[in-house]
Parts: C-alpha cells; structure tokens; sequence
C-alpha cells in the first residue's frame, strides 16, 4: 500500500467518524435573551390572531423594513409551548407605544408598533400568569430548586416538571412545584438567556 493509498484510507476513515458522530446529533438550540419582557398576541383565541401581520421598522415610525407574518414568526414554541396561538415576542425595550422586537431565530431585532394586534407585559407578568418549567439542555446547577437564592438545594427539577411562578427577584424566580414544594430558581443565566419556559411541548423528536 503506498502512501497516496493510506492518505485515503485515514480520510475514509476520518470522514466516517464525523458522519457517524459528529452530525448524529442537532446542536442545542440557542435560548432566546430576556430582553425587558414579551409582546404578547391572540389571548383571546380570536381566528384574526392567527394571520397576524406586522411591518417591522428600523426606527420608530421610520424607514419600513418588511411586513412580519404569522408564518414567519420566531420557531419560539419549544420555549412558549404550542398553544395554537402566536407565541409571544420578545421585547429588547420600548419607547411608548413601540417595541423593539427580536424578530427571527437569528436575534435580529426590529422596531413595532402592535396597536390592537398585541400588548406588552413584563416577564414577572407573563410568567405568573403560566405554567412554568425548566428549558432543556441546560446546565445541571439550572435543574437545582433552592431554599433561597445561592442557598441549599431542595430538590432536583427536570424539564416536563410544572410550576408556577410566584414572583421574579433578579436571576431568581420564587416557584411552586407540581409537588408543592416552594423555592427558588434560576430563571435566567450569567448571559441573560431564558433558562424558564412556558405551558406544555409535545414530544417531538429533535
């Protein structure tokens, strides 16, 4: 076997590994920022909700940039749940009656006004009012249900486990587990990504 013959060889050989390994799995999907809360669409269930349309604006009032979609939305349900609703925009900050939306899975953001399309609340808002639990893939100390915030660990969460958010305390968020059990969570991480979602997922394959 000459040497132009095992190069090949070991590129094969290489190539097989990385097929067989290193594209077996998707990469962990990237959490969304916090941002200053979320815009929130069609509670009421109304049919009209479900087209949704927005034009997005690079500044307040000026310069259109394109019209938003409801087909076109964020791919946020694994975070919001599949309600069959438009799950909610996260806000970057507002100036009156305008928000600054992240706008695609890419975290481009972009200025709108949702009038009678949608209203803004706050995260402590919006989380009390569903069903919270832990996002997936993230790091085992996230998992850690706290007496107090840094304090002793009272139990071991797992992302299907329910909750209700109580109230929110910087990182922390003050939670009622599904086994009654009160204690405190980190509800965001060091960068400022969501480490809390919200309402059921199906069990989907990734």
């Amino acid at each position: 076997m000459n040497g132009r013959t095992v190069a090949i060889v070991l590129i094969c050989a290489v190539l097989g590994i990385t097929g067989s390994s290193g594209f077996a799995a998707s990469p962990p999907r990237m959490r969304p920022y916090v941002g200053i809360g979320v815009v929130v669409f069609s509670e009421s269930g109304d049919s009209q909700m479900q087209d949704l349309q927005l034009q997005l604006y690079e500044e307040p009032g000026l310069v259109r940039l394109r019209l938003l979609t409801s087909s076109a939305l964020p791919g946020n349900e694994w975070v919001f749940g599949s309600s069959g609703e438009n799950a909610p925009l996260i806000v970057s900050t507002r100036k009156g009656d305008w928000l600054r939306v992240f706008f695609d899975d890419a975290g481009r953001e972009a200025w709108i006004n949702p009038q009678s399309k949608g209203h803004f609340q706050s995260w402590e808002q919006y989380l009390k009012r569903h069903t919270g639990r832990m996002l997936p893939a993230l790091q085992p100390q996230f998992y850690q249900m706290l007496q107090q915030p840094g304090g002793k660990v009272l139990t071991t969460l797992t992302p299907k486990q329910l909750f209700r958010v109580l109230k929110l305390e910087n990182f922390s968020a003050l939670v009622l587990n599904d086994n009654g059990k009160i204690g405190w969570v980190r509800w965001r991480d060091d960068d400022g990504r969501l480490t809390v979602g919200t309402g059921e997922i199906k069990n989907t394959k990734e």
